[in-house]
């Protein structure tokens, strides 16, 4: 009898504190911090199907991840043609659906001149989609660099996820 009193307490000792343990569990952090993260492999595995209109009035479409579909339309020069300025459009309003309104995305391409020393990493913004934050929030920022062209160019494409701004 003394055992099975034992037993009988040892096991609400052991199921209050498996109780105790769950939940007390504080859930895991879900700040803009730990989601900026999560963007960027977003924007980088997720794939869209864009159509846009061509010089001849034909609809073209392109499937591709979104950060492919970015570097592809970074590269559009500034004098390019209808088809290729409808297809950075396409492509600014596909990934622009995506994103919240706390976050941004810059596309930078790399420069045409040698780099110096006292240039900025040897890129220039090309294009941006999403915001821009408020002076006063905190900015989470990461990078996916992109290879095109054979990997001789390497676009490079900056999310940047920020908090509610501080009063």
């Amino acid at each position: 009898m003394t055992s099975t009193v034992l037993d009988v307490g040892l096991f609400l000792l052991c199921v209050s504190a498996s109780v105790g343990t769950v939940v007390g569990v504080a859930p895991p952090d879900t700040g803009p911090e730990t989601h900026v993260d999560d963007l960027a492999d977003r924007i980088a595995t997720e794939t869209a199907t864009v159509s846009y209109g061509t010089n001849d009035g034909d609809r073209r479409r392109h499937h591709a991840t979104l950060v492919e579909h970015l570097a592809l339309a970074a590269l559009v020069p500034e004098d390019a043609g209808r088809s290729e300025r409808t297809y950075r459009h396409a492509v600014s309003n596909a990934v622009g659906k995506r994103l919240d309104p706390r976050t941004g995305v810059t596309v930078r391409v790399p420069t045409r001149i040698e780099r110096s020393s006292n240039d900025d990493d040897g890129h220039r913004t090309a294009m941006t989609v999403g915001g821009s934050p408020p002076s006063t929030a905190r900015v989470w920022t990461t990078v996916v660099d992109v290879p095109v062209d054979r990997g001789e160019t390497t676009v490079r494409v900056v999310v940047r996820r920020w908090d509610r701004a501080a009063v």
